[in-house]
């Protein structure tokens, strides 16, 4: 209402939430996406525990030559078959939580949907367990190979989809500070990668070591970005992508 008595349409206020528009319903999508790294987040500290745990009750195989997929196969094999399930959600809420939280100058969008993909193929490790077998011998069983297919189609896709994420964020002003930092991390999977399909090819007893190595370097550059996302300053959120 102004001062003579006339009325005066109310505008949103910018900067907050989502504001309503005339007819619809207001929405707060970064919020939705910092939920979404907050559950990427809690996702991979499951895993890191499962795995553990799993290591720590399945004596019969061993840290260096065993590969990490063996633990869940047997009658505690659910400890780390529920890893796959975490993996696989902790992968496609952080596709999401970037999707709707980084600014669009900063988001690669085909590193995002193949981070997605890397997710499914967790549920399909896990649909499908791996065959218990020497340093590099090949499946016996049409499931096992589906399992070593997979993986290895996860492993692909996740080191491509974690440079092209890394890369792109130097185009925003904080995300600039931490890029070289997950890039670092980016460009040494795809080093851990080619190291492990070396040792795998060269039948080394020492394939589940570097496969261990890549799994965490893995890790630890998602749960990185999933903890920047959830702490993105304020400001960036009128940026982000409605």
């Amino acid at each position: 209402m102004s001062e003579n008595g006339t009325s005066v349409p109310l505008r949103p206020i910018v900067g907050g939430p989502l504001a309503p528009e005339a007819g619809g319903c207001a929405f707060d999508f970064v919020g939705l996406g910092k939920q979404a790294a907050v559950v990427s987040i809690l996702a991979t500290a499951y895993f890191l525990t499962a795995a553990v745990g799993a290591h720590v009750v399945n004596t019969q195989y061993n840290f260096f030559s065993d590969y990490i997929s063996d633990y869940a196969v047997g009658p505690l094999g659910w400890i780390y078959g529920s890893a796959f399930l975490a993996s696989c959600l902790g992968c496609l809420a952080l596709a999401t939580s970037l999707a709707l939280v980084l600014p669009s100058e900063a988001l690669s969008r085909a590193g995002a949907v193949l981070l997605a993909i890397v997710g499914i193929t967790f549920a399909i490790d896990y649909a499908f367990p791996t065959d218990i077998l020497p340093p590099g011998a090949p499946p016996t069983t049409t499931v096992g190979a589906i399992h070593l297919v997979d993986a290895l189609v996860g492993w692909v896709l996740f080191t491509i989809g974690a440079i092209l994420i890394s890369a792109r964020l130097r185009r925003d002003v904080y995300w600039k500070t931490w890029q070289p930092i997950l890039t670092v991390l980016a460009w040494l999977s795809v080093l851990l990668l080619v190291l492990l399909v070396l040792v795998v090819v060269s039948k080394a007893p020492i394939g589940g070591f570097a496969e261990k190595a890549f799994i965490l370097d893995r890790n630890i550059w998602g749960l990185t970005l999933a903890i920047l996302i959830f702490k993105a300053p304020r400001k960036l959120e009128s940026q982000a992508r409605r």
